[in-house]
């Protein structure tokens, strides 16, 4: 063994599961999740592929492991006791983590497995949601409204062409009749430039979340209604 190669040996940090999780995020974040494997990972953390399997199981764990690393930079306990302050909360950090890691962010919603993070996360929601008096089936179905919408949103804008710089109407109209087929009728055309043209995406984001809040105020406002009427 060569002194370079004793010194190299002497300095690396010692491999645990967290570090071989966290150093996967971070190689998807520059390579991407094709470019993901054992050997490639090791080589970046300057070990063998072997070494990696005393830290994770198979590749399908490396995978769910990078789900964990993900859902961890999620805050468990809400940051308000208002249940809609915490809605939005949780939606944007939900919306935000997608677009810190565009390259893994899939995973989320492809692995099948059932992680404690995101059930953590719920559990506390829903405590602050049943101390604000929010029926426990009225909490539990806007909780798996919102995941799917805050994930789902921000896939669908990664996935989204960006607008270049300055896009005007003309530009706008251009961009959007050339992603449509040839064949597509006026009316579709006019409904693709009203649907996908210029939008704000912060704007439509929080437009969203606002109309799931209010139609479950105003469903809780209803049914208070009507056992008041009830108890008459």
């Amino acid at each position: 063994m060569t002194v370079a190669m004793a010194n190299s040996e002497q300095t690396r940090a010692p491999l645990t599961r967290d570090h071989v999780l966290s150093s996967a995020v971070r190689y998807v974040d520059e390579h991407g999740l094709d470019a993901l494997s054992m050997h490639k990972l090791g080589a970046e953390l300057g070990v063998k592929a072997m070494s990696l399997y005393k830290h994770v199981a198979s590749k399908d764990d490396l995978l769910d492991g990078i789900v964990e690393q993900l859902w961890a930079e999620i805050p468990i306990e809400p940051a308000s006791a208002d249940w809609r302050k915490a809605i939005k909360r949780l939606a944007a950090a939900l919306r935000n983590l997608v677009h810190q890691h565009p390259r893994s962010a899939s995973l989320l919603t492809s692995r099948q497995t059932i992680h404690e993070r995101p059930l953590e996360i719920s559990s506390a929601l829903l405590t602050v949601m049943r101390n604000s008096g929010v029926p426990e089936q009225c909490a539990v179905a806007l909780l798996r409204t919102i995941f799917p919408y805050a994930i789902g949103y921000a896939l669908a804008e990664l996935a989204y062409p960006d607008s270049a710089d300055g896009d005007d109407a003309v530009s706008r109209i251009r961009r959007i009749t050339n992603m449509l087929s040839p064949d597509a009728s006026d009316d579709l055309v006019r409904t693709a430039l009203l649907v996908c043209g210029d939008c704000d995406m912060n704007a439509q984001f929080d437009i969203g979340l606002d109309l799931m809040i209010r139609g479950l105020d105003a469903y809780l406002d209803t049914a208070t209604q009507a056992g008041v009427a009830s108890a008459r």
